[in-house]
């Protein structure tokens, strides 16, 4: 009888294992499909709000252009000094456009300092009044021969006839430098292709533009591979596609989308690490998981629900601290904000923190010196203020919320965080904010958040800053 009990509970044993194994292993595949589709969705609806602004903003400068040329024909006979004076008129605030150039028919260009240049052998002025207005693929500078660009051309018509050609310069090097976007917290890359050739105008990954056939051999994921894009590209056609980082070993998202420019496409990137962050689809799914798990455990084997339990417990603790910093992760971050949403705070303070370099200082020494930075910054902060108010909420970013402490001896915590980085080497932007009688900390993380972002725009007013 003890014999086949003993049988028995191993049977129960095997199966219950064996059940546990499958539902892990559907929720797990589960979840992973579902991280893909909300991912290659947000990618979709990023690529098509950035072939949007690309395609506004060039229109913007169409539309511009078009109206200078408008007083140029209109203005009768105008001197240099007349027209370099409209060309000096453009304002290039909200533009891609660098400077303004006019060809002249004896294949000179006009510069808006007065400089007059011979450019015929870049330039036939019949041949570019032929093409009236025209958005070019890559080109080729008039000023610097390694320089690419790309023009923007309107002819200036006078009387029936194209007097001069007007063009707005985009230059790619300083087009891909000032290039910034915000998509999965600004660590997404974004490129511009020309389908026809598969060269890149706009790269802010790498320092220097290539094309679409040097990711030929990278290893895909997903059923299409780059081959496969070049030709939807080609065809002006969107599309998804995940493939191996040669560089990083990670899995990189990507989706791609027409501009209605050219037969151009943007395309926009994300490693796996950013985009399978959890999200409510997920979590409903690891909730459902869990249940399942607990259900059939609480059936066979009541130990073993214990012995999760216990498991549980300490993975959340391990999910709540950076194991890098040991400082508290984006979980406990995000956990403290929604704990705190309803909370009336007398008097609450915060201080953002962003390093400065880190994705360069990768780039130049390898992410274990990127780690150390990351270390020193963080026991520098720890310094300062009590390690539990201490979050690391992004991959350079940290910030502190502490109650009762003054703006102003918040303000002082930070400059000597500032400063002690500083000799050690280091550079961090920081921002810091103090409200009294609000409801939730938003509001201080948010002010403390803008005025970081206007300390490191000053850094890297400073400092060249390429994309990488």
């Amino acid at each position: 009888m003890h014999k086949n009990f003993k049988i028995i509970a191993g049977l129960v044993t095997f199966v219950s294992a064996a059940l546990l194994m499958i539902l892990v292993c559907s929720a797990i595949k589960s979840v992973q499909t579902q991280t893909e589709e909300i991912c290659f969705a947000y990618l979709d609806e990023a690529a098509d709000r950035l072939a949007e602004d690309l395609y506004k903003t060039t229109d913007m400068d169409h539309t511009i252009l078009t109206a200078m040329a408008t007083i140029i024909a209109n203005g009768g006979e105008q001197s240099v000094s007349d027209l370099c004076d409209i060309l000096n008129s453009y304002d290039s605030a909200t533009s891609y456009v660098d400077y303004i150039e006019i060809l002249y028919p004896d294949n000179t260009m006009l510069d808006a300092d007065g400089t007059v240049r011979d450019v015929s052998k870049s330039f036939d002025f019949n041949e570019e009044a032929q093409k009236g207005v025209y958005v070019s693929d890559i080109s080729y500078s008039t000023k610097d021969s390694g320089e690419r660009v790309i023009r923007n051309a309107v002819p200036v018509i006078q009387n029936g006839q194209t007097i001069y050609m007007l063009y707005g310069i985009v230059g790619l090097t300083s087009f891909a430098e000032a290039y910034t976007t915000n998509i999965y917290e600004g660590n997404a890359y974004v490129y511009l292709v020309d389908g026809n050739t598969g060269d890149f105008l706009l790269d802010t990954w790498h320092n220097s533009v290539g094309n679409i056939s040097d990711f030929f051999n990278r290893k895909n994921v997903s059923k299409d591979n780059f081959q496969d894009a070049a030709v939807k590209l080609k065809n002006g056609e969107s599309g998804n596609l995940a493939f191996v980082s040669q560089s990083t070993g990670d899995i990189l998202y990507m989706h791609y989308e027409p501009v209605g420019i050219n037969n151009w496409s943007v395309i926009v990137t994300v490693q796996d690490r950013y985009a399978l962050k959890s999200s409510n689809e997920i979590n409903n799914t690891l909730y459902r998981m869990a249940a399942r798990i607990g259900t059939i455990v609480f059936l066979y084997m009541l130990f073993v629900a214990f012995s999760i339990f216990n498991a549980y417990r300490q993975t959340r603790k391990l999910g709540m601290s950076d194991k890098l910093t040991g400082l508290q992760n984006r979980n406990a971050y995000d956990a403290f904000l929604t704990l705190n949403k309803d909370k009336t705070f007398e008097l609450i303070s915060c201080v953002f923190i962003d390093v400065n370099g880190l994705h360069e200082l990768n780039n130049l020494k390898g992410h274990e010196a990127g780690d150390r930075m990351l270390r020193n910054v963080a026991e520098t902060i720890q310094a300062e203020y009590p390690a539990h108010l201490v979050f690391r909420a992004g991959g350079d970013e940290f910030v502190v919320i502490i109650q009762n402490m003054s703006q102003d001896e918040c303000r002082a915590k930070a400059e000597n965080v500032y400063e002690t980085l500083m000799k050690k080497g280091y550079s961090i932007a920081y921002g810091v904010a103090t409200q009294q009688n609000v409801t939730g900390v938003s509001g201080a993380v948010h002010l403390a958040d803008e005025q970081m972002l206007e300390n490191k725009k000053l850094y890297y007013s400073k400092y060249d800053r390429r994309m990488r």
